[in-house]
């Protein structure tokens, strides 16, 4: 292997490593320009195996996850999603709050990593999914992952 240094424009640098880290996994680049924010889009959710991938995916969530994720979901039907702890927390009537939601989605992201979901690369260095986001206080999700994650919801997408 040969060790390359490049320079990237600061603005541009989680977006970088984002693109490295897609291209280290062999996945296709997206043809199609997005509406969204490519950077919050995992590059799996925009290739040709994205419906295979998810189903695997939803295959490993718990129920409790999966209704975490459907009430992002519906919420990012037509622009990214953002939703506080605690506005998820009331909207799904979680006994445990903020807290017990923050219980689930670490569960999700054991069945993010038995499905063999790539993780990305984030400018503080560690490391994401991007199936949702999350910055301390609201959680985010785009709506192109959102469209995979209804359909998945409804039964299997060969179907479709």
């Amino acid at each position: 292997m040969f060790q390359i240094t490049v320079h990237v424009p600061d603005p541009r640098v989680e977006e970088f490593y984002i693109r490295f880290g897609e291209f280290i996994s062999n996945l296709p680049d997206p043809d199609v320009p997005s509406e969204v924010d490519s950077r919050l889009v995992p590059g799996w959710a925009q290739s040709d195996d994205a419906g295979k991938m998810a189903e695997k995916f939803w295959g490993e969530v718990s129920m409790p996850g999966r209704n975490v994720l459907l009430y992002m979901a519906n919420q990012a039907k037509t622009s990214t999603a953002f939703i506080s702890a605690e506005a998820l927390a009331a909207g799904l009537k979680h006994p445990n709050g903020k807290s017990g939601i923050a219980g689930i989605l670490g569960g999700v992201g054991k069945a993010i990593r038995r499905a063999g979901l790539p993780m990305y690369s984030t400018r503080s260095g560690g490391s994401w999914h991007y199936i949702w986001d999350w910055d301390g206080d609201v959680y985010a999700m785009e709506p192109q992952v959102a469209a995979l994650l209804r359909k998945v919801a409804n039964g299997p997408m060969r179907d479709r």
